[in-house]
């Protein structure tokens, strides 16, 4: 994998200070319970980006409106896909290509390889304990490229939420911080809130999360809104494509969140300001999706 895919996925963060989410009178989400599969959302409105954000396409906050729409509380599981897959007789992107990309731990910052035969069915080389989290039914899918994502929750009948939706839902109707709860990543408890790297670079692990590679999509709380992993654990696809300047619209997509290989000292990708892109075919072991619907189309 090149320097510049791998950069195409992230790059540096601003450092950002510790500061307490501030929501301006959200909307309520579906009184529905916590534990039904989708959370419906009413219209409104929600500030993106910031100012001094290193990234020319992070800049300028702005008031976006969105129209009422539902969306996953959780990832798409490993375990979901596969029915998705029985149904279908789907051909994931990997699979037609006969490789994966994937990062595991020892390997330098920045570096990614491919991962022959690799694919959202065993998307790793070598198998151990570590690896094995991604086998878990309840693990997120990932070595999905966008494509297979859009088929996937088309088959839901769904679709991938857009950037601005995948941004509404997630902050939760906070504003102004790097996550829906503030800028901390761990809880007044000093426990992790989300799924990432923690080591002084990519050759360890230190663990501190519970986690090296994915965690369980309900592994750590959820947002205001009852969303769950709304930074971390992997890359999310979103429908828009990227917009590269005056290139206008190329062959990449944009990804939300971050996930479980961002780290301090490479890409501080996770969190809720960061735009990850890479091309639609990729398939990356540490991207995944969930779906967007519809407001009419409830469960």
């Amino acid at each position: 994998m090149t320097r510049r895919a791998a950069l195409a996925l992230a790059s540096l963060l601003a450092g950002c200070a510790e500061r307490r989410a501030t929501v301006a009178r959200p909307p309520s989400p579906d009184a529905g319970a916590a534990t039904t599969g989708r959370a419906c959302l009413p219209a409104g409105t929600f500030v993106r980006g910031a100012a001094g954000r290193r990234r020319r396409d992070e800049r300028d906050p702005r008031t976006v409106a969105v129209g009422a729409f539902c969306i996953d509380r959780t990832l798409v599981t490993r375990a979901e896909f596969a029915r998705f897959v029985a149904a279908t007789g789907h051909v994931t992107d990997a699979e037609r290509r006969g490789f994966g990309i994937e990062s595991v731990e020892g390997m330098l910052d920045w570096e990614w390889r491919r991962a022959p035969h690799a694919s959202w069915r065993r998307p790793f080389t070598t198998e151990d304990a570590d690896t094995r989290s991604f086998l878990r039914d309840d693990a997120p899918v990932v070595m999905v490229s966008w494509h297979d994502a859009s088929a996937c929750c088309a088959w839901r009948r769904g679709r991938l939420p857009t950037e601005d939706e995948w941004e509404y839902a997630m902050r939760a109707g906070s504003q102004g911080t790097r996550f829906p709860w503030g800028d901390r990543l761990t809880d007044e408890r000093g426990r992790a809130r989300i799924n990432r790297w923690e080591g002084a670079s990519h050759a360890r692990n230190d663990r501190g999360d519970g986690y090296v590679y994915v965690s369980p999509v309900r592994a750590f709380a959820p947002n205001a809104w009852g969303l769950y992993d709304p930074a971390g654990n992997v890359w999310q696809w979103t429908a828009d494509a990227y917009l590269t300047g005056d290139a206008g619209v190329g062959s990449e997509r944009v990804l939300r969140g971050g996930s479980w290989w961002c780290a301090a000292c490479t890409c501080e990708g996770y969190g809720l300001w960061y735009r990850g892109h890479t091309e639609a075919r990729a398939a990356f072991s540490n991207n995944g999706f969930r779906c967007a619907y519809d407001a009419a189309e409830r469960e």
